[in-house]
């Protein structure tokens, strides 16, 4: 693969996550990486996601993989841009606690077919520390921050193809624990295949 690096300097997103719990940048990832990890990808077998998840009754529709360890390391491009999204945030590990620990181990690939309803209000798993990690490889979606479980929308930002949402997770800044609320609607047009980086081995 050779070396690749995020288009963007990741220093204004990651201080706009620490304070707000969320924050979309757009054009991080560079086109041909996207391409290259949708075309790595485009052997794999994807799974349903569960109709309805969790005490809360998450609501999802689509399809969704999930790496660790050394299955990340056999796929050279997923590999690289699991490294170089890594490399960006440790790059102001000094600015915000946190930051120098999060090594992302598992990477979540789903896949949503237009029209399909996406991901319901809900919050990231407490054992990801630091930072949950979306990047858009293809497709558009409206990704909404809420300020509680009706859905009541804060921020709305178009993840769209290249772009990154950070989701704060516990340990961030210094925080014991302030997930943010969001979901994720269904692509308007065509299929939307995200890639999330999550700490999953921590335990809090």
């Amino acid at each position: 693969m050779g070396r690749v690096v995020p288009a963007r300097d990741l220093g204004p997103v990651l201080h706009r996550t620490a304070r707000d719990g969320a924050a979309c940048e757009p054009g991080v990832v560079p086109p041909a990486l996207c391409r290259a990890v949708l075309d790595e990808l485009a052997v794999e077998t994807l799974a349903a996601l569960p109709a309805v998840e969790g005490p809360f009754g998450v609501r999802q529709e689509g399809e969704h993989l999930v790496l660790t360890g050394p299955q990340i390391d056999r796929r050279p491009a997923v590999h690289a841009l699991r490294d170089a999204v890594v490399i960006a945030v440790h790059a102001h590990a000094r600015e915000i606690d946190g930051l120098g620990d999060w090594v992302p181990d598992e990477v979540t690939v789903q896949r949503y077919a237009p029209g399909s309803a996406g991901i319901s209000v809900h919050r990231d798993g407490k054992r990801h520390r630091y930072l949950v990690a979306i990047l858009t490889l293809e497709g558009s979606a409206r990704l909404r921050q809420c300020s509680d479980r009706e859905g009541t929308t804060v921020r709305a930002w178009d993840a769209d193809a290249g772009s990154l949402v950070l989701l704060r997770g516990p340990g961030l800044a210094g925080t014991d624990d302030d997930r943010p609320l969001h979901a994720v609607d269904g692509p308007r047009e065509g299929p939307r295949t995200s890639f999330t980086l999550r700490v999953a081995g921590a335990t809090v």
